[in-house]
C-alpha cells in the first residue's frame, strides 16, 4: 500500500474487514408526512387494499422516498394475493437493503407459491445474513430442487451466498449441501471458494483438489489450490505446483496468476520478470500492462505506475479503474484537488463507493467538511442502494463536526431496517463506545456476538471493549481468545490479547504478544500498547523511543497523543 493510504477509508479501529438522515434519503424517508389526504372525516372501518398501497409506493418513488416504498409494497403484498406484488417488495426491498422488510416479503411469496425457486433462493441468503443457518438451508436446498445443475449453475449459488456477507455460514451451508450432492463438482468448488473467504484453508485446499482429480479440464481448482496453499504458509508447494501446472500445459490464465501471487508475497522482481516475459510473447495488451502498473505501484514505483495507468486510459481501457487508481496517487501526493477530479469521473461499477468516499475524503483533508457530507449524502440520494455503504462515513463525520445524536440516529434508524447485519451492529457500538454511552455499545456488541458467535471480529470487538473500559477482564480475555482461535493471524486480535493480558497483570506475557501485532501492522495504537507495557516493564527508553517515532508517523493519533501525555507530560 502506498504511503498514507493506511488513513483513506478509515474503519473503526477494532473493525478487522477493512461503510438528521440515514443517508439523506433514508432519513427524508423515515421523516416524510403522508400524503395530504380529504378534508372528509376518515372511515375508521377502512384498510387500504393492495392497488392503493401500489400506488402509494409509487408516488413514493416519485418523490425518491425510499423506505415508504418500501413499506407500501410490502403491505401491497400482505394485502394482495398476487405471487408478482410480494416479488416485487421483496426485490424492491433487497435493492435498497432493507432486510427485514426483504424478509418479509419473501415469506409471502413463498406463502403464495411455496416452491417458487427464486424466492426461496431470496429467503435462503437474507437467513444466511443472519445467521440463521438451518432456515437457510431449508430454503437453499428448495431453490436447488431436485435436478441435477449445471457446474456453472452451482457456482453461481456460491457466488449468491457470498453475497450474504457471511463467508463461515457459507461454508457450513456449503458443506452440507456438498454432502448431500457428492457427485457435483460444481458445487465443490463453490465450497472450495467459499472455504478460502471463511479462512478455512485446508478445506478450501482438500476441495479444489477433489474437483481438480475429476475434472482435468477444469482451470478453477488450479487457481485455487496455490491461493489455499499460500494461506496455510507453504509458499514452497504452492509455487511448485504453479510449475509444474504450467509445464504440464502452458496457460496464460496461470500465468498471470503466478505472477500476482508472486507480488502478492513481496516478491515484486520475480513477478516483474515474469511479465516482461508475456509481454514479449504477447505484446503490450491492455491487461498486462494493467498488471504491471498494479505492480508497479506494490512495489512503491509510484511514478512508473503512473504512466501506465495513464497510457490505459488514452487507450480507453479499464477506465474506471485507471481513474481510481490515479486518483489514489493523487491522494498519496496531497494532490487533493487532482483526487476529486479523477475520483469524480467514476460513474458506476465496483469502484463507485469508493470514489465516493475518496472525494469526501480529500475534502476532510483540505477542512472542507460541509462539502465532504453534502458528498456523502448527495451520493446516497441519488444512488439509494448504496446508502449504507457510506453510512458509517458519514455517521464519523458527523460525530468529528459535533453532530453526536445526528451521527448515532443515523445507526439507530439503520439498525431498525439491518436488525441481524453483525458489521453494523459492530459500527453502531463502536461509536456509542467513543460517545461514551459504554454500556449501550457493549448491549449492541453483544447482539452482535448473539448474531454470529463464530465472527472473530465481533469477539474481539466486545473482548477488547470489555477489558478497556471495564474491570470484565477474565469475561473478555475468553471472547478474545475465542477469536484468535478463529483468526490467528490477525493483528488487531494479536493487539487485543496483548492488552488483555496486560490489564490481568501478565506483563512478559502481553509484550509478546504486543510486539507480534505491530510486526503485523503498523499502527498508532498499537504503537500507544506496546509503549506502554514497555514503559510499566521498566524499559522507559524504549517506550519514549517507540512513542516518539509513532507520532512522527501518527500525529494526530488521540491514543498514541493521550497515552503519551499520561506517562511522559
Amino acid at each position: 500500500m502506498m504511503p498514507g493510504m493506511s488513513a483513506f477509508f478509515p474503519p473503526a479501529r477494532r473493525l478487522l474487514s477493512r461503510r438528521c438522515a440515514l443517508v439523506s434519503a433514508l432519513l427524508i424517508s423515515a421523516c416524510a408526512t403522508a400524503p395530504q389526504q380529504s378534508s372528509e372525516p376518515p372511515d375508521v372501518d377502512y384498510v387500504p387494499d393492495a392497488g392503493y398501497s401500489m400506488l402509494m409506493a409509487e408516488i413514493a418513488l416519485q418523490r425518491k422516498q425510499w423506505l415508504i416504498a418500501a413499506r407500501e409494497y410490502l403491505h401491497a403484498a400482505n394485502q394482495s394475493q398476487d405471487p408478482a406484488t410480494a416479488r416485487r417488495a421483496t426485490e424492491f426491498a433487497v435493492e435498497y437493503g432493507y432486510d427485514a422488510m426483504a424478509l418479509a416479503g419473501s415469506r409471502r411469496w413463498l406463502e403464495l407459491l411455496p416452491e417458487n425457486p427464486l424466492a426461496h433462493e431470496y429467503a435462503g441468503r437474507l437467513y444466511l445474513r443472519r445467521n440463521a443457518l438451518d432456515q437457510a438451508l431449508i430454503h437453499w436446498r428448495a431453490s436447488l430442487g431436485t435436478d441435477v445443475m449445471t457446474d456453472a449453475e452451482y457456482l453461481r449459488v456460491g457466488a449468491d451466498m457470498a453475497e450474504a456477507g457471511n463467508p463461515i455460514g457459507a461454508t457450513a451451508l456449503l458443506i452440507r449441501l456438498v454432502n448431500e450432492r457428492p457427485d457435483q463438482p460444481g458445487l465443490r468448488m463453490a465450497l472450495a471458494y467459499a472455504a478460502l473467504r471463511s479462512g478455512a484453508y485446508e478445506l478450501s485446499l482438500q476441495s479444489a483438489r477433489r474437483v481438480e482429480a475429476e475434472v482435468s479440464d477444469w482451470v478453477q481448482p488450479r487457481l485455487i489450490v496455490p491461493k489455499a496453499l499460500l494461506s496455510l504458509g507453504r509458499e514452497y508447494e504452492a509455487f511448485a505446483y504453479l510449475d509444474d501446472a504450467l509445464a504440464a500445459e502452458p496457460s496464460s490464465t496461470l500465468e498471470l496468476e503466478r505472477i500476482r501471487l508472486l507480488s502478492a508475497v513481496g516478491r515484486h522482481a520475480d513477478a516483474m520478470r515474469g511479465l516482461r516475459e508475456l509481454m514479449r510473447v504477447y505484446g503490450v495488451q491492455s491487461e498486462l500492462l494493467r498488471l504491471r502498473g498494479t505492480l508497479l505501484l506494490a512495489a512503491g514505483e509510484v511514478d512508473a505506475a503512473e504512466r501506465d495507468f495513464e497510457q490505459l486510459l488514452s487507450n480507453s481501457s479499464h477506465v474506471y479503474e485507471s481513474y481510481f487508481t490515479l486518483a489514489r496517487i493523487a491522494t498519496s501526493r496531497e494532490d487533493f484537488g487532482r483526487a476529486i477530479g479523477y475520483f469524480g469521473r467514476i460513474r458506476g461499477g465496483p469502484y463507485l463507493v469508493r470514489a465516493q468516499l475518496g472525494i469526501s475524503f480529500a475534502y476532510q483533508r483540505i477542512g472542507d467538511d460541509d462539502s465532504a457530507l453534502e458528498q456523502l449524502r448527495t451520493f446516497a440520494g441519488d444512488y439509494p442502494g448504496y446508502a449504507f455503504d457510506v453510512l458509517d462515513s458519514e455517521a464519523r463525520l458527523l460525530f468529528r463536526m459535533g453532530e453526536v445524536d445526528a451521527a448515532l440516529q443515523l445507526y439507530e434508524t439503520a439498525t431498525r431496517l439491518r436488525p441481524d447485519r453483525v458489521s453494523l451492529l459492530l459500527e453502531y457500538g463502536s461509536l456509542l463506545d467513543l460517545a461514551g454511552r459504554h454500556d449501550e455499545a457493549l448491549a449492541i456488541m453483544r447482539r452482535a456476538v448473539a448474531v454470529n458467535p463464530l465472527d472473530a471480529n465481533a469477539l474481539n470487538t466486545l473482548g477488547y471493549t470489555l477489558t478497556n473500559r471495564t474491570g470484565r477482564h477474565d469475561e473478555a480475555h475468553r471472547l478474545i481468545r475465542r477469536a484468535l482461535e478463529l483468526d490467528a493471524d490477525s493483528a488487531p486480535v494479536i493487539d487485543s490479547m496483548g492488552w488483555v493480558l496486560f490489564n490481568k497483570g501478565r506483563v512478559d506475557e502481553a509484550r509478546s504478544f504486543l510486539e507480534l501485532a505491530l510486526a503485523k501492522m503498523d499502527d498508532p495504537e498499537l504503537i500507544a500498547h506496546l509503549g506502554e507495557v514497555y514503559w510499566v516493564g521498566g524499559d522507559r527508553d524504549r517506550a519514549l523511543e517507540l512513542w516518539e517515532r509513532g507520532l512522527v508517523d501518527y500525529p494526530d493519533s488521540q491514543p498514541l497523543i493521550e497515552t503519551r501525555q499520561r506517562f511522559s507530560p
